[in-house]
């Protein structure tokens, strides 16, 4: 089964020139979080200053503030690399995830405003026609807007940052989400649920559908992904 293993920088789009530092960081963070680049591949600064039509500075700076917040990691060759996870290290991942997203959503079904409701349930219909037309990478991004969407909702200034960092580093694994064919191996119907318990104004419903989305699309790419050798075994590649 051939896998899309290589980043898909194409989907850099350039950033206008002011603030060009922080607009380069915040494409590479995007397309992190969106599965562009996989686990274990580099990124050089050239591919990158190539793909966005910039200079080198600014995507030099960008990647060393994506290696301290843990997004990436520097490698040997002075390239910049996606960490490859443990299997060990994914499962930890997954569970700080479903606590840490599951409360959001609860706090989000308590203030929940009927315009975002709304919002949300057209980014699931969108979900929908994505996913017949097979249009991954509209996909990928509409997932990612339901979430941001709901978490937002919440209403708060800590929870978001810390989410976003669980995304940066989970987002690479969304590589997977096609990997058994033309159809989203990972699905979205979980947010069925999660719209209903948000009709109801139910904290304790929204927070378990929402960990419930977390762990089944989990499971599944357990199964498809791969993962980094255990401390102490050796790996058989």
């Amino acid at each position: 089964m051939a896998l899309p293993l290589q980043a898909d920088l194409e989907g850099l789009a350039p950033p206008p020139r002011e603030n060009l530092q922080e607009r380069v960081y915040r494409a590479l963070r995007q397309a992190l979080m969106r599965g562009h680049v996989p686990p274990g591949r580099s990124l050089t600064i050239r591919a990158v200053a190539t793909a966005l039509g910039t200079s080198a500075m600014p995507v030099r700076e960008a990647l060393r503030q994506l290696v301290a917040e843990r997004a990436l990691v520097m490698l040997p060759n002075r390239s910049f690399g996606t960490p490859l996870l443990t299997l060990t290290g994914f499962e930890d991942l997954k569970a700080i995830r479903m606590e840490v997203e599951g409360f959001a959503a609860g706090q989000a079904a308590t203030r929940m405003e009927r315009s975002t409701l709304a919002e949300l349930a057209r980014i699931d219909r969108a979900m929908d026609e994505a996913a017949r037309r097979v249009e991954r990478a509209r996909y990928i991004g509409l997932n990612q807007d339901f979430h941001f969407t709901l978490y937002r909702a919440a209403g708060s200034a800590v929870l978001l940052p810390i989410i976003e960092s669980l995304w940066l580093q989970a987002g690479p694994y969304l590589t997977w989400v096609f990997a058994s064919g033309p159809r989203p191996s990972v699905g979205h119907a979980r947010h069925k649920p999660i719209l209903t318990a948000l009709r109801r104004q139910d904290a304790a419903a929204a927070r378990a559908a929402l960990a419930a989305d977390i762990e089944e699309a989990g499971a599944i790419l357990r199964r498809l992904a791969s993962f980094a050798p255990e401390p102490g075994e050796e790996s058989h590649e």
